[in-house]
């Protein structure tokens, strides 16, 4: 995992307590290892939990879309209204 992430191993066993301390990860001690396994239920929660946020963050790319857009038009109607002008 460290060369697949390019960390140092504290930095990865540190991520991995984490996630474990979250309850997305199972962990068993074998000797010195520990070996880690991703628990598919705690994963599909947090699924569900991120949805609701994706949906708020859709809706607000597309509102945010809309306002660039009518800065855009604006913007144009106001460099042909100034390049008329300059033309006079």
């Amino acid at each position: 995992m460290v060369d697949q992430l390019r960390l140092r191993q504290p930095q990865v066993s540190k991520h991995l307590r984490v996630l474990s301390a979250a309850g997305l990860v199972d962990v068993r001690v074998d000797a010195q290892r520990r070996i880690y396994a991703l628990r598919p239920a705690a994963l599909q929660e947090l699924e569900v939990w991120l949805e609701r946020y994706r949906c708020l963050w859709e809706e607000n790319y597309q509102r945010l879309d809309a306002v660039l857009e009518e800065l855009k038009t604006g913007e144009r109607k106001t460099r042909k209204k100034k390049l008329g002008r300059t033309k006079r």
